[in-house]
């Protein structure tokens, strides 16, 4: 082969080049990927005790899955308005296959409770955090968590970006306020009060609908978000077609539940923005994509609001990079240095 200069020197090349495509497509990762064979059913049933959430929820949502291939064990939580059931997978089994089995077998069931809401069947997934952005300053938690929210809509835009989500921010609240006076007035109370808006903002089942290629579920959704929606509830009708709603006689506000975390920082007001990879992407890629992202964005929020980057797994990636390489290159060196001793230069090389 030493004679053979120029197929020994193509060789060289094409294991050079070689390495550097691999070193460019190579998954990208800081720490090691794993999956997770867990599924999870959620189900909301408001107003519901412990007990009724189990007859009603639990039991119905176990025999309906018992039968699915690939399930080791089921694990089933009663609390009071909503239940869970977790069930974990026999590994190396199918996960997609396993998981929408399970969600056809829930969406089977006929005997719920008319009054429940959306099954939730998710396959739960290892997520994987490049970077958390925070937003702080002296404003209302309000508008902090809409810019938090602007935020994440633009990012999510971006192309190379697939999940981003608000972290260490109170649920939405609607607060609605009604004088006693104004309730003997109509001769209501508040107990039909609430039960007319939880008749009124709940989404409805509407049967099904046999077809040929399958059975097609109806719904009507008649969730309410905001103040403005639950201010156009019809509370009464008169005689002559007149209509009371229930802007009519309360104060309706958005806000946020009392119980829910505040996140502060510098004793200040802070909404998190996690940002996460999926698939095949790319650390540094994400990393450059929020960044640039980033310096247009603070160009457009109020001056008393900061931003800050916490959690940068990009970076944690870079310098490992940077490690890697450098002792590589010294490893290069070392050896070249060894071999020339012994070889000609050109040899060791």
């Amino acid at each position: 082969m030493a004679r053979k200069s120029i197929a020994a020197n193509l060789l060289m090349f094409l294991l050079i080049a070689g390495g550097f495509w691999t070193a460019d497509h190579i998954q990208k990762e800081v720490f090691p990927r794993f999956e997770l064979d867990i599924v999870n059913v959620s189900i909301v049933y408001p107003g519901a005790t412990p007990a009724e959430v189990e007859q009603g929820i639990l039991q119905p949502v176990e025999e309906a899955i018992r039968g699915v291939q690939g399930i080791r064990e089921i694990t089933s939580t009663a609390r009071e308005g909503s239940g869970t059931v977790e069930i974990e997978l026999v590994s190396g089994i199918n996960r997609m296959k396993a998981f929408q089995d399970i969600d056809q077998a829930v969406n089977r069931i006929r005997t719920f409770p008319d009054d429940i809401e959306e099954p939730e069947v998710i396959l739960q997934i290892q997520e994987r955090e490049v970077m958390q952005i925070g937003l702080f300053g002296e404003v209302d938690i309000w508008e902090l968590r809409q810019l938090g929210e602007q935020l994440r809509t633009l990012l999510l835009n971006q192309e190379g970006i697939t999940q981003v989500e608000l972290d260490n921010v109170p649920d939405y609240v609607t607060h609605v306020e009604i004088p006693r006076d104004v309730l003997r007035k109509y001769g209501i109370t508040l107990g039909d009060i609430a039960a007319l808006i939880q008749r009124s903002s709940n989404d409805i089942p509407a049967g099904a609908i046999e077809t040929e290629t399958g059975e097609i579920l109806l719904r009507m959704n008649e969730r309410k978000q905001w103040a403005e929606q639950f201010g156009a509830i019809e509370v009464l009708t008169g005689e002559a077609g007149a209509i009371l709603q229930l802007s009519d006689i309360a104060t309706i506000t958005d806000g946020f539940e009392e119980s829910g975390f505040h996140s502060q920082f510098n004793q200040q007001p802070s909404v998190e923005i996690n940002v996460f990879r999926v698939g095949n992407q790319s650390p540094l890629k994400i990393a450059e994509i929020v960044q640039r992202t980033l310096k247009d964005f603070e160009a457009a929020i109020p001056a008393n609001v900061q931003t800050r980057l916490d959690n940068n797994a990009a970076e944690d990636y870079r310098q490992r990079l940077s490690i890697l390489v450098e002792n590589g290159l010294m490893a290069v060196v070392i050896v070249l240095v060894i071999l020339s001793v012994f070889l000609e230069f050109r040899l060791a090389l």
